[in-house]
């Protein structure tokens, strides 16, 4: 899907719940930082940008991709998902929560287009969608974004 990234199980995660939209960023970008994709500078570029911003990385109902410019501590191009069982809220409007985030890094502003149109193609696919938000295993996700 993108070009010198597999994505494989260690870039998956299912929880619960988590306690505050900060915490699902930085449990979502774990797999970033455990792998060397990003350092941890990039997590806290991705909190201060929704602080700064709002939350705009909800792009969709239950759907979030946390990401930051690649100079604040993107190292490799990647990402990584996290599904929730219990959707997060990224602000007090019922639009800005999201059960799946996917984290991107990014090194460099043509992936990032490159992988957006990517994640688009998955996300716009009906069929994906549903199978994304049933999924309860690393591998039925897998098999999604294959």
């Amino acid at each position: 899907m993108i070009e010198g990234f597999k994505l494989n199980k260690d870039f998956i995660q299912f929880a619960d719940s988590v306690s505050d939209w900060q915490e699902a960023i930085k449990l979502s970008a774990k797999p970033l930082l455990d792998n060397g994709l990003i350092e941890e500078s990039y997590i806290k570029a991705m909190i201060d940008s929704v602080i700064e911003h709002g939350p705009y990385i909800v792009i969709a109902p239950n759907i979030a991709l946390p990401h930051a410019r690649p100079e604040a501590g993107a190292k490799k191009v990647g990402f990584s998902i996290l599904k929730l069982k219990e959707s997060v809220a990224f602000s007090s409007e019922e639009d800005h929560k999201a059960k799946l985030l996917i984290t991107l890094s990014c090194s460099d502003s043509s992936t990032h287009i490159e992988m957006l149109q990517a994640l688009v193609a998955v996300l716009s696919d009906q069929k994906k969608y549903d199978a994304i938000f049933n999924a309860q295993t690393a591998e039925e996700m897998l098999s999604i974004f294959a």
